[in-house]
């Protein structure tokens, strides 16, 4: 099981809100040895498991509402007429 399915099993989605704001608030998680990222590693890649596990939320809520988003790729546009 990923970290983010696991978040997303344990959380709600405020919850999840909560915990990123407050990662983003934490000055202990920002990058001070320069660079172009903004935080360190590991909080980005907590950042980015909180982040999909928002999404398999707004994914159930979309289902629940009867408009399910398809997950299959892209499908509005056939790339193979290119020329």
């Amino acid at each position: 099981m990923t970290r983010a399915l696991a978040l997303y099993r344990r959380h709600s989605q405020a919850a999840l809100v909560e915990m990123q704001s407050e990662l983003c608030a934490d000055p202990a998680s920002r990058n001070t040895a320069g660079g172009p990222q903004l935080y360190i590693d590991s909080v980005r890649r907590k950042l980015s498991d909180i982040a999909q596990a928002i999404t398999y939320h707004l994914d159930d809520k979309r289902a629940a509402a009867g408009n399910p988003v398809p997950t299959n790729g892209y499908s509005g546009r056939n790339s193979k007429r290119r020329r």
